[in-house]
């Protein structure tokens, strides 16, 4: 049998209009969190957060972060060897906000220990906040849980 030109154009159009409402449906399907509720004000506050990561850069040496299985552990510097520093770290997950992970901590000899929770697997960017002597500091860095 054979089919006329007419009726090709016919299903061809008919899967087109198939395919783009397949395409809408799924679409309409995905989840579209934003990183915050607030960021437009975050955002216009966000030189406080240049300038933290600048007094970070100044210090004598680097924030370094090694991990285990089940713990991130977080070296600070020198100068917070002797100084108890209060703070807060955030686990963020760029692709589900229901996976990120917020806590707080204080620094006593220098560094601090974090338990990564269970079930948290991917690639997180780990953002540490924290003040010492008046003066704020940041520091971020990916972390592959």
């Amino acid at each position: 049998m054979k089919i006329s030109w007419g009726y090709k154009i016919l299903i061809m159009y008919s899967l087109f209009v198939a395919g783009i409402l397949t395409m809408v449906f799924l679409s309409s399907q995905q989840n579209r969190d934003l990183v915050s509720d607030d960021y437009y004000a975050e955002e216009l506050a966000y030189q406080h957060v240049i300038d933290q990561s600048a007094h970070t850069a100044s210090l004598s040496s680097p924030v370094e972060i090694t991990q285990s299985e089940t713990i991130l552990m977080i070296n600070f510097p020198s100068e917070f060897d002797d100084i108890i520093s209060k703070g807060k770290w955030i686990l963020y997950y760029a692709a589900d906000i229901k996976k990120d992970v917020k806590g707080t901590f204080e620094v006593r000899n220098g560094f601090v220990n974090i338990k990564v929770p269970t079930g948290a697997y991917g690639l997180y960017l780990l953002k540490i906040e924290w003040a010492s002597k008046g003066i704020s500091y940041y520091y971020e860095k990916q972390v592959y849980l």
